[in-house]
């Protein structure tokens, strides 16, 4: 049934976003750093290539169709924040000062950190090591489960195991908060 809602006629144009993004990006940091030419069209031809060339990977496509979302909703939210910062009375916020801030810098540092890994995570998924593609599925903690003949398999099932990664992630929060709040 068609609805309202339905754009799945915009997945056809899903190469599109990602070359105009790295066109963009390329062809602003070439402009601002001079980096190769000062010609606009020189770098115009170089962003172009590198747009391309961003093409003939499909992990990277759905890299960047999957970032540019998050990175957009990101941009929105703090902007919203901004807004409401200055309507409940910061009349004196400045964001060009705001943002030389070293713990807003890490804030945002976190948060784009954390949209690639995701990004990351969802596009490669379990394609990311020889030990999580296909093979035998082993649960950590039933009787026997990682008793396997090869240790390295026994170690990779243990350390990838979804439990495991949360309880890393978890410290790194953790060891995190505690460097934000002891740094004073």
């Amino acid at each position: 049934m068609a609805t309202i809602f339905d754009i799945s006629l915009i997945q056809s144009f899903d190469i599109v976003f990602p070359f105009v993004f790295v066109w963009a990006v390329v062809f602003a940091l070439l402009q601002k750093t001079e980096a190769i030419a000062k010609s606009a069209g020189i770098n115009a031809v170089i962003a172009t290539a590198a747009g391309f060339m961003i093409l003939l990977s499909q992990t990277v496509i759905d890299l960047i169709n999957f970032m540019i979302p998050w990175f957009t909703i990101a941009i929105i939210f703090l902007i919203l924040m901004l807004l409401l910062f200055m309507v409940f009375g910061g009349k004196n916020i400045q964001p060009e000062k705001a943002i030389k801030d070293k713990s807003l810098q890490w804030v945002l540092i976190g948060i784009g950190l954390v949209i690639i890994f995701a990004a990351f995570g969802k596009v490669l998924g379990q394609n990311i090591g020889p030990y999580l593609a296909g093979g035998n599925e082993t649960e950590v903690g039933a009787p026997g489960s990682v008793a396997t003949g090869s240790f390295e398999q026994n170690i990779f099932a243990t350390l990838f195991h979804p439990k495991t990664l949360g309880l890393i992630i978890l410290f790194a929060i953790v060891i995190a908060a505690i460097v934000f709040l002891s740094s004073g």
